[in-house]
């Protein structure tokens, strides 16, 4: 998607707030899923995608367990993950992709929301979730240091023995310019997963590409 941004804030989570709550009034299904943004292709491209997370952890995985989604927008997985899970919470930076999530979710009675201060988990307790996960959101954070924190916060938030699998850019986008966005966020590499075990012992299972080059699953353990 073509679009014009500022230039980066001092305030990076203030700047990634104020462009993903505009993004969800404008056309938040459109800033979700570009090719598929309306009627049942939206919908079950959520299924789609659920399966694309957690597929590959099936035989990791428990009906009682309690997930976690980072980056939950307007809760396009959520319903899924509500399926087959105890109980489900998703986090958002954004204000009006939550209260949109929350019209979507009013059906599932073990999901629930939170606005999130675009870095940490705070309103989450400490050795709480099962799995954590996140779809198709770090590609857009324009710090390595936001992202940092955020596995920082999936540490403390993971029982001993909790997965968190999430989704990451290595690679520039095709017409991507020089400049990180909140469109166009930072590239990772082994080294950046590197500095993230030094800060806390993780385990890494896993460091795979994705289907798209640009893209990669990183799949870490809470020993």
């Amino acid at each position: 998607m073509t679009q014009s941004e500022p230039q980066p804030r001092a305030d990076v989570t203030a700047w990634m707030r104020a462009d993903w709550d505009r993004r969800a009034r404008e056309d938040a299904r459109r800033y979700i899923n570009v090719t598929e943004p309306s009627g049942f292709d939206f919908g079950l491209s959520g299924c789609r995608d659920a399966f694309e997370v957690i597929g590959p952890l099936h035989d990791r995985l428990r009906h009682d367990m309690r997930v976690l989604e980072i980056g939950c927008g307007i809760g396009r997985l959520l319903p899924f993950f509500g399926a087959l899970f105890a109980e489900v919470h998703g986090i958002d930076v954004a204000p009006a992709m939550i209260e949109q999530a929350q019209q979507l979710m009013r059906r599932f009675n073990n999901v629930e929301l939170h606005v999130g201060d675009g870095r940490t988990l705070a309103p989450l307790p400490d050795q709480y979730f099962d799995l954590v996960v996140s779809f198709h959101v770090f590609q857009h954070i324009p710090s390595k240091a936001v992202i940092a924190d955020y596995v920082r916060e999936m540490f403390r938030v993971l029982r001993q023995g909790g997965l968190a699998r999430l989704l990451v850019k290595t690679k520039r986008w095709q017409h991507q310019g020089e400049q990180h966005d909140t469109w166009h966020g930072v590239e990772l590499d082994l080294d950046d997963v590197a500095a993230w075990r030094r800060a806390d012992p993780w385990l890494l299972l896993s460091a795979a590409d994705f289907v798209d080059p640009t893209l990669a699953w990183v799949l870490l353990q809470k020993p």
